[in-house]
């Protein structure tokens, strides 16, 4: 269904579908007006939504235009970036047309769509190749192999999305777009799972068929819903099973991004990262994704338990599938039940929603708490001059903040800094001492970004929680990632770690989908130990011993082994006293 008449059969679906939801009237519908996109020719959005909230004087001239139509020389986007949004725009503005329509001339205008042909913008569909050379969503794999890649990112596995705007990003050896999650060096694939929160059904698609993989068995489970997808998936996706995970809580949400790839050999390979299913999460914004090894499948005579990772790492996913209680995952339960976690370094990290307890799952704060009093070592302070703890300092990035209280004691440094301060010589400290750094880009950084201030797009702090928070900006630093060429590209990345005092060495690292916020790692820890939790979140934690290291390096010129990724610039730029964090 994704071959040359997909476009001609989405303008119709769409078209019986707004027409279908419209009420009845008698005589032509008045549309309301809707407002002009601000950013008029420098727009470079290509979700359908934002086409359906904005108008866009200078696309709809281009579309009046026909089949000679021509992009102006010296505009502010690329000319790919134009043509792919006529193509989202097309089939929007035939459906609001035939809407607006007299019944009595709907006989004439199914003949009119029958007649118009959607422009090729590619020579291959939608898959984003042009003429040979990689479109501008970038859905061609970086140079050489995924499996190559892997084995010289070894131990680690940590990959950074790309940034087309920075082209450094496009061959760094750890950068890497959707499509290489899909490519042929990994194994023939079978079928996969996707759990996100954000999907654009449509983009994730071309993705596939990119690899020529969009006839797989696919699953997906998301929490944003929007009023096209699940009749697009019914028409054009028969090979997806879909479940929209909808909350109980209102302020709760389904943000973990996770994926799972099984193989014609029954080896399955898992991917937990940052990113959403969409075009501007995987070109525009800092992600970060650790990718698994290859992991077999057990002999059949195999128990569950058996080939458990080190970090306890195959028992956690489990549990946290099945807490979703969904006969759609089933098949995936028993994929990761019979693959042989062996080789598996990193713990992983999730919350779902509830109220948990110390030495539970499901709960950031008392996860990585747990873990860091068991596993994580620092320095002992054995003289006035020797290192000690308290001189490796925390550093909290994340790409959006909740409401955290009106002190730091409240949250900050009662509950997250409990967690945070963790070490095997002073497990959940009750009141730590250490210092806490929070990354998070100022007005000035996006204001700077690759897009101006739309590159602010994917931080979604509320200005209103940050007034009733001020004191938080005393903690705030800038976001600068200079050395890998990402300053401009906003984060969307969440990171959290301890660093020591010559920056050169982590105590540990964690890569997570949860913010900093109550609802993703815990609400205060009450008396009985226990913290509610709202949304669904999961991340993975780097620990050194797993690894057979006393510290992660991070910068060491003289050292032969692989030195741990690290995203951002060290030292911290703080915010000076003009700075204002970003906010929506």
């Amino acid at each position: 269904m994704f071959g040359t008449q997909s476009k001609i059969a989405e303008i119709q679906i769409m078209e019986a579908y707004l027409k279908r939801k419209a009420p009845e009237s008698d005589g032509p519908k008045k549309r309301q007006k809707l407002e002009e996109c601000p950013h008029k020719e420098r727009c470079y959005r290509k979700n359908p939504h934002h086409f359906k909230q904005f108008e866009h004087p200078f696309l709809n001239n281009l579309i009046e235009m026909g089949d000679l139509v021509t992009i102006p020389e010296n505009m502010p986007q690329t000319k790919e970036n134009y043509l792919e949004q006529l193509e989202i725009l097309r089939p929007i503005l035939q459906a609001r047309k035939s809407s607006e329509a007299p019944e009595t001339k709907t006989t004439t205008s199914t003949q009119n769509r029958k007649e118009h042909k959607p422009q090729a913008t590619s020579c291959s569909g939608s898959s984003g190749k042009i003429c040979g050379k990689t479109a501008v969503d970038n859905t061609q794999c970086s140079v050489g192999s995924m499996l190559d890649k892997l084995q010289k990112n070894a131990p680690y596995n940590l990959f950074f999305t790309t940034i087309p705007k920075s082209q450094h990003t496009l061959t760094a050896p750890n950068s890497v777009t959707f499509t290489d999650l899909l490519c042929p060096s990994l194994g023939p694939l079978k079928e996969s799972l996707q759990i996100n929160f954000m999907i654009d059904i449509g983009w994730l698609v071309k993705q596939y068929k990119a690899r020529e993989q969009d006839n797989k068995p696919l699953t997906i489970l998301y929490g944003d819903d929007w009023p096209d997808m699940v009749e697009y998936m019914r028409r054009f996706c028969p090979n997806v099973k879909h479940h929209f995970v909808k909350m109980k809580d209102p302020f709760g949400c389904h943000h973990t991004k996770l994926g799972i790839y099984a193989y014609e050999d029954e080896s399955i390979r898992v991917v937990v990262s940052t990113a959403n299913l969409y075009y501007e999460d995987w070109n525009h914004y800092n992600q970060g994704l650790w990718i698994s090894p290859r992991l077999a499948k057990l002999p059949s005579n195999s128990a569950e338990r058996d080939g458990e990772a080190i970090t306890g790492f195959k028992g956690h996913l489990l549990d946290y599938l099945r807490s979703y209680q969904l006969p759609i995952l089933r098949d995936w339960v028993k994929y990761v039940a019979n693959a042989d976690f062996g080789e598996v370094k990193v713990a992983l990290v999730y919350s779902a929603p509830g109220k948990h307890y110390a030495k539970q799952n499901g709960s950031h704060l008392h996860r990585v708490g747990d873990l860091l009093s068991q596993h994580c070592v620092l320095p002992a302070k054995t003289t006035a001059q020797s290192e000690g703890p308290l001189s490796w300092g925390i550093l909290a990035q994340a790409s959006s903040i909740g409401s955290i209280g009106k002190t730091a004691a409240e949250w900050l440094r009662g509950s997250l800094l409990r967690s945070l301060a963790s070490h095997k010589q002073s497990p959940l400290p009750g009141n730590s001492q250490a210092t806490i750094s929070l990354v998070y880009p100022s007005v000035s950084n996006v204001a700077h970004g690759y897009f101006g201030l739309e590159s602010g797009g994917c931080l979604p702090y509320s200005k209103a929680t940050n007034e009733k928070q001020r004191w938080l900006q005393t903690y705030m630093h800038q976001w600068i990632a200079d050395a890998r060429h990402r300053t401009r590209a906003m984060p969307h990345i969440k990171s959290y770690c301890r660093v020591s005092p010559g920056l050169d060495k982590l105590a540990y690292f964690l890569l997570t989908s949860a913010n900093l916020s109550k609802s993703a790692r815990g609400n205060n820890i009450q008396k009985d130990g226990g913290c509610y939790i709202r949304s669904y979140e999961m991340g993975v934690m780097f620990l050194p011993r797993f690894f057979d290291e006393e510290f992660f390096e991070i910068s060491n010129p003289t050292t032969t082994k692989a030195l741990f990724p690290f995203i951002y610039d060290l030292p911290l730029t703080p915010y000076k006293k003009d700075d204002y964090p970003w906010c929506n």
